[in-house]
C-alpha cells in the first residue's frame, strides 16, 4: 500500500498576521475532522493544482498557529497543508459499510492541536483514498482555531468551483478577530458569560472524567427525510402556533427522548451552537469561529413543544438578549485572563452534568462540493469524539433532510436504539415513504 506525502502551498502569497479570537483561544486544543465520499474518483494532480491556486485567497489554512505576545495568531507564511495520497484494494462500499469501526487513521490525517501549535505544523490536512472500484473518499482535518464549518466551507466551495473553471466568492480575513467583531457589536443586557472558570477540583474532575469514564461511548447516526422533519414541523408549528425551524423541533424532539430515556433526576440542559453572521449582519464571506453557545435548562420531566418555543425565543432575540461577547471577556479577564486561557470551558460542554451539546452544520450544501462532475454521495463528521454528550446535525443526501450524530454513553446508546425507541424517534415517518439506498444498505444508520 503506497501512501504519498508533500505539502501543497499557494502559488501565490502575502505574508500576514491573523490574532486569533477569545472563540479561537477557547477552542484552540480541537481539532475538526470530516470525510466526504465520491463514487467517481479524480486525479490527485488536478485536485492539488486547484488546491494551489485557492490558497492565495485562502493563506490561514496554509498559514502555522503561534503564539506571539501572549496573543495566539495565524502566520499565514504559506507553509502549506499536508497533503496525502493512498490506494487501497478495498471498494468504496467496504470501507463505508465499515465506516463505525473503522480507526481515523484509516482516512484523515489528524492533527494534533496542542502540537500544531507548539511546533508550528500544518493545521489542514487533506487525505486522498481511492478505492479498488474506482470511487475516492476525500478525509480532512483542520485546527478549529482557523474557523468553523462556515469557514471550512467558504474554502471547499472555492475549491470545487475553481477545479470546475468557475468563479467563487473571495473571502474576508480580518487581522485583529476580537477587535472586528467589537467594533461591529451592539451593546446589549447580556451580562452572563460563555464560559464558565474550572476550579482545581473541577478540573481535576473532568480529567478524571476523561479518563474513566468518557470512553464507555457510542456514536450513533440517525436519518431523518425531508418529509419526515416537515411532518414533525409542521405539528410542532400548529401546537405552538408559531413557526418553528426544523433545527428547532429536531433538537427538541430528540433532547426529549435522549432525556426520557436517561432517567436522570438533575435539571436538563441543552445547549445549541449558533452561527451568529446572519445575526449580526456580519459579511457571509468573513473567515474565522463566529458562533456562541444558547444553553437552555429545562426541568427534569423535558417538554419538547416549550423547548422548541424557547429555542426560538432565543434564536429571533440572539443579539439582544444572548450575544455573550464583552460579557465573556469581561469574565474571562476577572478570573486570571487569557493566561490561564486552559482553565476555562464553554458552558454548553459540560459531559459530567450531561449537557447535550448540539452544532448544527445544515445549509452548508456540502454536497455541492463537486470536483470535475463528480459529486459526494455521502458527507459525515469522523473521528473519535473526547466524551459523550457531543452532538452535530448535517444535511442528508443530495442536501435533501437531515443526519443526526450523536455520542452518548454506551448504556443509553444500546437502550435509544431498540425498537421501540427508535419508533419514538421516528414516529413522524412515514413508514410507506421509500428511504434513500444508503438508509436501507448500512445498518448503522438508523
Amino acid at each position: 500500500m503506497k501512501v504519498e506525502k508533500f505539502l501543497v502551498r499557494a502559488e501565490h502569497h502575502v505574508s500576514q498576521v491573523v490574532v486569533c479570537s477569545t472563540i479561537d483561544r477557547l477552542i484552540q486544543n480541537l481539532p475538526v475532522s470530516v470525510v466526504f465520499f465520491y463514487r467517481n474518483s479524480i486525479e490527485s494532480d488536478v485536485l492539488v493544482n486547484s488546491l494551489k491556486k485557492v490558497l492565495s485567497d485562502f493563506p490561514i489554512f496554509a498559514g502555522t498557529l503561534k503564539n506571539i505576545n501572549n496573543d495566539l495568531c495565524i502566520d499565514c507564511n504559506n507553509q502549506g497543508i499536508l497533503f496525502s495520497v493512498i490506494q487501497v484494494d478495498e471498494t468504496i462500499d467496504r470501507i463505508l459499510d465499515e465506516l463505525p469501526r473503522i480507526e481515523q487513521e484509516r482516512l484523515v490525517d489528524i492533527i494534533n492541536p496542542k502540537k500544531a501549535i507548539s511546533s508550528q505544523s500544518p493545521v489542514m490536512t487533506v487525505k486522498l483514498t481511492y478505492s479498488a472500484c474506482g470511487g475516492m473518499v476525500m478525509g480532512i482535518c483542520w485546527h478549529h482555531s482557523i474557523g468553523d464549518m462556515h469557514t471550512f466551507m467558504q474554502l471547499m466551495k472555492a475549491w470545487s468551483s475553481l477545479a470546475s473553471q468557475h468563479e467563487y466568492v473571495v473571502p474576508i480575513i480580518t487581522q485583529d478577530r476580537d477587535k472586528y467583531l467589537q467594533a461591529k457589536l451592539q451593546p446589549n443586557n447580556h451580562s452572563i458569560s460563555g464560559v464558565r472558570y474550572l476550579s482545581i477540583r473541577e478540573w481535576f474532575e473532568l480529567g478524571l472524567y476523561i479518563l474513566l469514564q468518557a470512553r464507555n461511548k457510542i456514536v450513533l447516526k440517525f436519518y431523518f427525510s425531508e418529509s419526515e422533519l416537515n411532518n414533525m414541523k409542521q405539528e410542532f408549528s400548529e401546537k405552538a402556533d408559531k413557526k418553528l425551524s426544523k433545527n428547532d423541533v429536531l433538537c427538541s424532539h430528540l433532547f426529549g427522548i435522549i432525556s426520557e430515556l436517561d432517567k436522570d433526576e438533575r435539571a436538563k440542559c441543552l445547549a445549541i451552537v449558533v452561527n451568529y453572521r446572519s445575526r449580526l449582519e456580519l459579511p457571509q464571506n468573513i473567515l474565522g469561529n463566529f458562533f456562541s453557545t444558547l444553553n437552555l435548562s429545562t426541568s427534569q420531566q423535558v417538554d419538547p413543544l416549550r423547548l422548541s418555543q424557547n429555542l426560538r425565543g432565543a434564536i429571533d432575540n440572539f443579539q439582544r438578549l444572548h450575544m455573550d461577547f464583552f460579557a465573556t471577556k469581561n469574565y474571562i479577564n476577572e478570573n486570571g485572563g487569557i493566561e490561564k486561557i486552559d482553565r476555562f470551558i464553554i458552558k454548553g460542554i459540560d459531559p459530567i452534568k450531561k449537557t447535550l451539546f448540539v452544532t448544527s452544520w445544515a445549509n452548508f450544501s456540502v454536497y455541492d462540493v463537486i470536483f470535475g462532475g463528480s459529486q459526494p454521495f455521502y458527507f459525515t463528521p469522523f473521528g473519535d469524539p473526547p466524551f459523550p454528550w457531543l452532538s452535530i446535525i448535517s444535511e442528508g443526501f443530495a442536501n435533501n433532510g437531515l443526519i443526526y450524530s450523536v455520542v452518548l454513553p454506551s448504556k443509553l446508546a444500546k437502550n435509544l436504539i431498540q425498537d421501540d425507541n427508535l419508533k419514538k424517534i421516528h414516529r413522524y415517518r412515514d413508514q410507506k415513504e421509500v428511504m434513500p439506498e444508503l438508509v436501507e444498505k448500512l445498518a448503522w444508520l438508523l
